[in-house]
């Protein structure tokens, strides 16, 4: 039961209708392209995080690869000392990581490892079946590659050599290396005198029991991570290695520029160390008032002076520039009576109004067009409307297009002309100027400060000058006081006491022909001035045994 009065409205309201359908589709179609739009740039912007990210990423891999490639060439580098060719380093730094690729081992660890072997079993054990079976030992007692690797060579030396292995023999059995009985039977071998690779074969035969443990070791988890972290450190390797030797070049460029900048660096340290001493002597003499003082009194003397100039350029630029503006309006006016010209001018101006005029016509056109369309049954009027406003438009395009061109048959006729005109101008303003700059007379004379300054600059710098040479007679002198250092000489052999009673009855013995006895000393101990009285006595008793053969014989 309604409680209330209903009114019913007989109106005509498809109008205003259509033009709710006709909003309603344009927020349609705003909606559908603001949404895909909306997607289009989420989207670009998401391929551009991504991108950024795929960029910082190779980035980074560059910076391993090369990193990787140039480890291995210091750990090949170090090779070439102790094979003694760059050859045979990069021959054993290509098998070294062939091994570690198979084993559950890094790289470094195994070149380390190899450098260690080579030097303590002569290479014996540094490739090959030497590393596969430290390789085995390690897998197989859980211990360290290249701490092994040190143990067994020392033993592998100590053996072959016949030297104590005691330390590397308990070492290898606490691990469980080697066995209590192995280890017995080794140093009763020892105990014996044998060495050798007989020696050696023992403990090996012993350290064999372990054959096998790096394969299965390689097949457990950590194992095929070891192996896989080898193969991508090989490709990275491969990938920074030329790289690394296309930015050796720069590297040089950059280590010889850092090299020059330390000498001019050197340069300019002197020069502001001999500045801060200046001002310093120029406190202590008193003069740094009155250098400060005269430097103030040149500076506004130079200041009246520049300005000076200037305004005199100025003057000499002025006549120029009427005579440059005269020739502008000259030129100006032969364009201006030109024909030419005003067929370009009046193309120009028509294809202005043409622009203007059609394009007003065709926003008309469209605006009538948009307010018949709501008229009922004026469809078609509405479509020639419309027609007629592109046609407006394509006319204002081509007017568009008659003032580009009227442009540039402007600048093909006249256009030299004007920038010759403009820059024979800039030339003769810039000649006149430089010339009455450059000519103009000083007004203020600065010759006085000037020589006020440079005589106490003088005497500032003489005082320098002498603390320098006083340094330097100094430092001369203390060089002077410094004990020489002596070369040595003979006199400077160590003196030996020589027993003169011992000379003698060796002398006294040779004379008889029985030779030095096991006390006297050689010549090789006993100074040259011993030698020579030795020699004396010698001569002298010959002489005797000469005069009186028989009484001299028992001493013979």
């Amino acid at each position: 039961m309604s409680k209330g009065i209903d009114y019913g409205l007989d109106l005509d309201t498809s109008g205003f209708t259509g033009g709710i359908s006709a909003a309603r589709a344009s927020l349609g179609g705003f909606q559908a392209f603001s949404v895909g739009a909306m997607a289009a740039v989420g989207a670009a912007v998401a391929g551009a995080a991504l991108a950024l990210k795929g960029l910082q990423t190779v980035w980074t891999e560059a910076q391993a690869a090369v990193g990787e490639a140039a480890n291995r060439e210091t750990m090949q580098t170090a090779f070439i000392p102790l094979l003694g060719s760059a050859k045979a380093a990069k021959d054993r730094m290509a098998e070294l990581a062939d091994f570690a690729a198979h084993t559950p081992f890094q790289l470094p660890e195994v070149a380390a490892a190899s450098r260690t072997l080579e030097t303590l079993t002569n290479g014996v054990l540094s490739t090959g079946q030497g590393l596969t079976m430290i390789g085995d030992v390690a897998s197989g007692t859980n211990t360290p590659f290249e701490e092994l690797a040190v143990t067994i060579g020392r033993l592998y030396s100590g053996l072959d050599s016949g030297r104590p292995v005691g330390e590397a023999m308990q070492r290898l059995q606490e691990i469980g290396a080697i066995t209590p009985g192995v280890r017995a039977k080794l140093e009763k071998l020892q105990a014996e005198g044998e060495k050798g690779s007989e020696v050696w074969r023992v403990a090996a035969e012993d350290l064999a029991r372990f054959s096998g443990g790096m394969e299965l070791q390689s097949q457990a988890w950590n194992g095929k991570l070891s192996t896989l972290s080898d193969a991508w450190a090989e490709v990275r390797a491969q990938f920074g290695e030329p790289i690394m030797d296309a930015l050796k070049p720069l590297l040089d460029d950059g280590i010889g520029t850092i090299e020059s900048m330390a000498s001019k660096a050197r340069e300019i340290g002197e020069t502001i160390a001999y500045a801060m001493r200046f001002m310093v002597e120029s406190f202590k003499q008193g003069e740094a008032w009155n250098l400060a003082k005269l430097g103030l009194t040149l500076a506004f003397q130079e200041s009246v002076n520049f300005l000076w100039r200037v305004l005199m350029g100025v003057c000499e630029a002025i006549p120029q520039y009427l005579v440059q503006a005269f020739k502008t309006g000259v030129q100006i006016l032969d364009i201006l009576t030109d024909a030419s010209f005003w067929s370009i001018v009046g193309n120009a101006f028509v294809g202005v109004m043409r622009t203007a005029v059609n394009g007003i016509l065709a926003l008309l056109s469209e605006g009538i067009a948009n307010l018949i369309e709501y008229i009922p049954g004026m469809g078609k009027q509405a479509a020639w409307m419309h027609g007629l406003s592109r046609e407006f438009e394509k006319d204002a395009d081509q007017g568009a297009a008659q003032v580009g061109g009227a442009a540039k048959s402007f600048i093909d006729s006249y256009g030299d002309r004007i920038l010759r005109q403009v820059a024979d101008n800039f030339s003769a303003l810039q000649d006149a100027f430089s010339s009455g700059f450059s000519e103009a007379a000083d007004v203020l004379d600065t010759s006085g400060v000037r020589a006020e300054i440079s005589a106490a600059s003088e005497k500032i710098t003489a005082s320098l000058a002498a603390q320098d040479k006083e340094r330097a007679a100094k430092e001369k002198e203390d060089a002077s006081k410094s004990k020489p250092r002596r070369q040595k000489t003979e006199d400077d052999a160590p003196k030996i006491k020589v027993n003169w009673e011992t000379v003698l009855a060796g002398s006294l013995a040779k004379v008889g022909g029985g030779g030095y006895g096991r006390m006297m000393l050689s010549a090789e101990n006993v100074p040259q001035k011993q030698l020579a009285e030795q020699k004396k006595t010698n001569e002298l008793l010959n002489k005797l045994l000469q005069k009186q053969t028989g009484s001299l014989a028992v001493l013979g």
